[in-house]
């Protein structure tokens, strides 16, 4: 019998979290993955393929995005069974973690946080914004797939409207002879990079879909008007994203 009650609040928020959730993207193209947040916590899953019935710790880092302080370097043991994960075949699902974060004791800013197992990175991050949770870099899943996003605060967006968004990714069949830099130099990112019509956004912005924080690096010969592409990793990924009908936020 479980006597803490943060034990028993963190298997409950699982449960609610893994009753809409969904793994998408296949296991040996991700090794760790952060769930949308709730009431503080952060929930996830962690593994190594190469030991795929093994717990295995994983890194947790918050980092304070305006003066790049890591406020927060935790190592929590993923080894909560979730059976999404097994069914997903990854390992035998105990794989699980759920961490509690005192977010009263820092000072109003906004976090990033990230994950690793090893030195890989998890395929997707969070940011906090001082009692607003947005999620960011969500990979392998079309938007349509996460957890309803979290409305955005009005003091810091502003709605732009409604935009048709699509995937893309670095293959040749999305990229052509391009290669792995974008339009304006930078190497693009999944969760992070778009493609726009620099006429309608300039580069540089910051714009936050269904939760989701992206900057405009990219533009496209059929990226027009009120059309935004977000990159993916992958070519199957971009492919589930699909075409969409989203509304989007300016980030001040």
């Amino acid at each position: 019998m479980f006597k803490s009650k943060p034990i028993w609040i963190c298997l409950a928020l699982m449960i609610s979290l893994l009753s809409d959730s969904k793994i998408t993207t296949h296991a040996e193209t991700m090794n760790g993955y952060f769930d949308q947040m709730e009431n503080g916590m952060i929930v996830g899953w962690g593994w190594e393929s190469d030991f795929p019935n093994t717990a295995v710790p994983v890194h947790v880092t918050i980092m304070n995005e305006q003066t790049s302080q890591i406020v927060g370097d935790y190592y929590p043991t993923a080894a909560i069974h979730r059976s999404d994960l097994e069914s997903s075949q990854i390992g035998n699902g105990y794989h699980g973690f759920c961490l509690r974060v005192n977010w009263d004791s820092l000072p109003d800013g906004k976090y990033l946080i990230e994950g690793w197992v090893g030195e890989q990175k998890f395929s997707n991050s969070l940011t906090y914004v001082k009692g607003e949770i947005i999620q960011a870099d969500d990979q392998g899943a079309s938007d349509s797939d996460n957890n309803e996003a979290v409305q955005p605060a009005a003091a810091n967006v502003v709605s732009l409207g409604s935009f048709r968004t699509t995937g893309y990714c670095p293959c040749t069949r999305c990229n052509g002879k391009w290669g792995g830099r974008t339009s304006t130099g930078a190497v693009p990112r999944s969760g992070h990079t778009i493609a726009v019509d620099p006429r309608v956004i300039p580069y540089g912005t910051r714009v936050m879909i269904n939760g989701v924080v992206y900057t405009a690096e990219d533009c496209g010969g059929g990226v027009k008007g009120k059309h935004i592409d977000v990159f993916y990793d992958s070519h199957s990924q971009a492919l589930r994203h699909g075409l969409q009908s989203q509304e989007v936020f300016l980030v001040r």
